[in-house]
């Protein structure tokens, strides 16, 4: 006997957040680099990379400023 899933509901985003999304993505520069510890050639945002061999390439060599806490809307010092 087959058992057939039932696809996961889909949520569509208001225009607001999907204007918020676009406007912000439009603001990223995807870069490529060779891992250093494996090699192979990875993908990264703004100069700053994670490959999945575990190497991962420190904060301060991307190309541009991190956002400071206040600005992470996860942050728990709002509200």
């Amino acid at each position: 006997m087959t058992s057939r899933k039932t696809p996961a509901a889909q949520t569509v985003p208001s225009p607001e957040t999907a204007a918020a999304a676009a406007a912000f993505l439009d603001g990223q520069e995807i870069t490529t680099t060779q891992c250093a510890g494996c090699g192979r050639e990875i993908n990264g945002i703004k100069g700053r990379y994670s490959c999945a061999c575990g190497w991962v390439n420190p904060w301060y060599d991307g190309h541009g400023e991190l956002p400071v806490a206040e600005e992470d809307p996860d942050w728990p010092g709002h509200g």
